[in-house]
C-alpha cells in the first residue's frame, strides 16, 4: 500500500512501464513517464504532447531517455535537441527552462509509447493504443495538482484525448485543430469526476504541434487565425503563471 504522494507516482509509473493489458502494440514499446522528486500534488501545468519522441529511440534505455529528456527541459538548449522535442521549443518559451521532477509544470504523452517502426505509423498506432493510453492519463490526472489543474495540449493527439477525457468526445475523431481553435473561447473549462467519487476543475488550452506544418487561415467573419489564438492563449498562461508566482 502506497504510503505517501510520491509512493503512488511511483506505482503509476511502474503500472507505465510495465506491459498494458490489452494493450496491442509491440512489446518493445518504448513508455515515457518522467519520476517525480516532489509531491505530484504541487503540480499546476500539465503539458500533453503527441508521443515521446522518436528520435531518441536509439538511446540504450527509458531511464536513459527520461534522463536526456528531463536534462533539455532544465537547460533548453542545444536549440536544435530542443526543436527535435517538440513541443519543448514553445514549453521552453512559456515557462523558461524547468524540471518536470520537480517544478510546477509536468509534462506527459498522450501516446505514452514511439510509433513501433517509425513516426508515419502513429495514426495506426493511436487507433490501436489510445484506449490504454487513456486509462494511464486519467491515472496522471488524479494525482497531478489538487483541486485545480492547467492542462496545455500541443497538437491533434493531445487534444483528442483531452476531449476524450474531458468531454467525452471520440478518441480518434480525425479533427482539425486549426478548425477547432478558431469555433473555440480559451481556456475551455471542465469539472473531471474520477471513479472515486473526487473531481478536480480543469482548465484546457490548446495550441498547435510546433513540428506540424499548420495552414494559416485568414482572417474570415470575424475569426482570428491560429496564430493569433495562441499569442492570447500565452498570454493567459504567462497571467497565471504570475499570479501564482511560479512556473
Amino acid at each position: 500500500m502506497a504510503n505517501g504522494p510520491e509512493d503512488s507516482w511511483g506505482e503509476f509509473r511502474s503500472k507505465v512501464n510495465g506491459p498494458c493489458p490489452g494493450c496491442p502494440r509491440d512489446r518493445s514499446k518504448m513508455p515515457i513517464s518522467f519520476p517525480r522528486r516532489v509531491d505530484p500534488s504541487k503540480v499546476d501545468f500539465l503539458i500533453v504532447s503527441q508521443e515521446p519522441g522518436h528520435w531518441l529511440r536509439s538511446l540504450a534505455s527509458n531511464k536513459a531517455v527520461e534522463s536526456k529528456l528531463v536534462e533539455l527541459c532544465r537547460n533548453g538548449e542545444p536549440p536544435d535537441e530542443v526543436r527535435k522535442a517538440n513541443p519543448l521549443s514553445k514549453v521552453v518559451q512559456l515557462f523558461g527552462g524547468f524540471d518536470p521532477t520537480g517544478d510546477r509544470t509536468y509534462w506527459t504523452h498522450a501516446l505514452k509509447c514511439v510509433p513501433v517502426t517509425s513516426d508515419r505509423d502513429v495514426n495506426k498506432e493511436w487507433r490501436k493504443a489510445a484506449t490504454k493510453c487513456q486509462e494511464h492519463f486519467i491515472a496522471e490526472l488524479h494525482l497531478l495538482g489538487k483541486d485545480e489543474l492547467n492542462v496545455i495540449a500541443f497538437g491533434k493527439y493531445a487534444l483528442e484525448m483531452c476531449l476524450s477525457v474531458f468531454d467525452g468526445q471520440n478518441i480518434d475523431q480525425e479533427l482539425s485543430i486549426s478548425e477547432f481553435m478558431q469555433s473555440s473561447k480559451f481556456p475551455l473549462t471542465y469539472k473531471f469526476r474520477f471513479k472515486d467519487g473526487t473531481s478536480k476543475n480543469v482548465k484546457l488550452f490548446v495550441f498547435t504541434n510546433p513540428s506540424a506544418e499548420v495552414v494559416k487561415v485568414k482572417k474570415s467573419g470575424g475569426k482570428m487565425t491560429t496564430e493569433e489564438i495562441q499569442v492570447l492563449e500565452s498570454e493567459r498562461i504567462r497571467q497565471i503563471i504570475q499570479n501564482k508566482g511560479s512556473r
